[in-house]
């Protein structure tokens, strides 16, 4: 009986590593060039008093957390 549809298959993709350890050598080298070309691209991008900036508040911020107890990327759900 036809109903005018095609069945459709279902494609089943294997998942990708979850975690960067789990890639080949060669996918994590491609992977490590493209996070240092995208570093220098957004450092190239801004002032360098904006870099210093930011290397301050990051140093404000590792020391109240080394104060507090807290690690430095805590992070927790925001509740509105």
């Amino acid at each position: 009986m036809s109903d005018g549809h095609n069945a459709v298959e279902p494609v089943v993709i294997p998942a990708a590593p979850a975690r960067p350890e789990e890639y080949d050598a060669a996918t994590r080298a491609v992977l490590e060039h493209i996070d240092h070309q995208a570093v220098r691209t957004v450092a190239d991008g801004r002032p360098s008093s904006t870099r210093r900036s930011y290397a301050q508040d990051w140093a404000s911020w590792a020391t109240f957390c080394a104060d507090s107890g807290v690690p430095v990327l805590a992070v927790t759900s925001a509740r509105w």
